[in-house]
C-alpha cells in the first residue's frame, strides 16, 4: 500500500526542538497540577518525537501530530503512576480452596504497553509518512 505526503505549507511544519517544547508545554497544561519528574517528561517527548520522525521518514515535525503526541505522552505518565500506585486488580477470586487471578493485562510493563500504544497511532503518522530513500529520511542526508 503506497501512502502519499501531503503537501504541507511552512506554518503545518516545526522542527523537532520545536515540537518536543510544544509537546512538553501541552501535556503540562491537560495535566494541570499534577507532579510531573520535567527531566523524564522532557526524555519520553524526545524519544516519541524521534520515534515519529523516523518512522514518517522526516526531518520536520508535522504539527497536527503534537495533539497525538500530548495523548500518547499524557497515557504513558497515567500508566506508569497507576503502576507505580500498585494497583493491580483483581480479576477473580474463589473462596473454596483460595484461588486467585489478577488481571495481567495491568501487570504488563510500561515499555511494552508504549510499543503497543505507538502501534495504536501508526495510521495517523501514515498520513504523514515519506517514502524512504529519496532523501527524506534525517539520517542519510545527501
Amino acid at each position: 500500500m503506497l501512502f502519499l505526503c501531503p503537501i504541507l505549507e511552512r506554518r503545518d511544519i516545526m522542527t523537532p526542538a520545536e515540537a518536543v517544547a510544544d509537546i512538553i508545554a501541552k501535556v503540562k497544561t491537560i495535566r494541570g497540577d499534577t507532579e510531573i519528574d520535567e527531566a523524564v517528561l522532557g526524555i519520553y517527548v524526545e524519544k516519541l518525537v524521534n520515534d515519529v520522525l523516523d518512522y514518517c521518514h522526516r526531518h520536520d515535525f508535522p504539527r497536527a501530530l503534537t495533539f497525538t503526541c500530548m495523548d500518547l505522552i499524557n497515557k504513558r505518565i497515567g500508566d506508569e503512576q497507576t503502576a507505580a500506585e500498585g494497583a493491580v486488580q483483581l480479576k477473580s477470586i474463589e473462596a473454596g480452596d483460595t484461588k486467585f487471578e489478577f488481571n495481567v493485562a495491568a501487570a504488563i510493563s510500561s515499555g511494552v504497553l508504549n510499543d503497543l500504544d505507538f502501534d495504536s497511532i501508526k495510521p495517523k503518522l501514515n498520513l504523514y509518512r515519506k517514502i524512504a530513500g529519496f532523501g527524506s529520511c534525517r539520517h542519510h542526508h545527501n
